[in-house]
């Protein structure tokens, strides 16, 4: 599983933890064996929970959580869908099958679900910055420095955006743009891979 992911996953996880109070017993136990990365057994009383009530979208995307952990992805987008069809604003799932999404390499599809994870949570950065990487991956560079100029006024702690942004202007050819992020990014603390600083100076003037 990318390191990616994994973050990722951690984060989803954190988030759906606060649903535990309100579960039933099955899903409440589930989370627990998420928390102890026992993730068969969390499949097992999340299965439980879908069994006791198949309409909860919610046990569905822990489920979906636990499947990517225990790096079941096919499994994982099986049931974020199914959490999707029953909640269509379960932003959580979409943001996950983004991400698996992503993680195959499917980037179109990854997109569509960044963009309705962004409809539900405008605010928040995480969205424009998981769909500005499926745009770099696509060579769609205006469009990526645009979310990476959103997830920069959302949140600038996403430090590493600058040089994110930095391969977008580079794709784009305005090297001095470039520059003035990678600069950015290197005050910042933000490692910047040599090649492409070396890539970077052949074309710059």
């Amino acid at each position: 599983m990318s390191r990616a992911l994994v973050i990722i996953s951690l984060l989803l996880f954190s988030n759906a933890s606060a649903y535990a109070d309100s579960l039933q017993s099955h899903g409440a136990q589930g989370l627990a064996y998420l928390k102890q990365k026992n993730y068969n057994a969390a499949i097992t009383e999340f299965t439980k929970a879908i069994t006791a009530d198949h309409n909860s979208a919610e046990s569905y995307t822990n489920r979906a959580l636990a499947y990517v952990k225990a790096d079941k992805l096919t499994d994982a987008i099986s049931d974020a869908t199914q959490a999707i069809e029953i909640d269509p604003k379960d932003a959580v799932a979409l943001y996950l099958r983004g991400t698996i999404y992503y993680t195959l390499s499917d980037f179109d599809q990854a997109i569509v679900d960044f963009s309705q994870d962004i409809e539900l949570n405008p605010k928040i950065a995480k969205g424009y910055l998981s769909r500005a990487l499926c745009f770099l991956q696509e060579n769609k560079s205006n469009e990526a420095v645009t979310d990476l100029t959103k997830v920069l006024e959302l949140n600038p702690k996403y430090t590493r955006s600058f040089y994110n942004r930095a391969v977008a202007f580079y794709q784009l050819k305005q090297y001095d743009k470039a520059w003035a992020d990678v600069h950015k990014a290197q005050a910042l603390g933000v490692t910047v891979r040599p090649d492409f600083i070396e890539a970077l100076k052949k074309v710059s003037p």
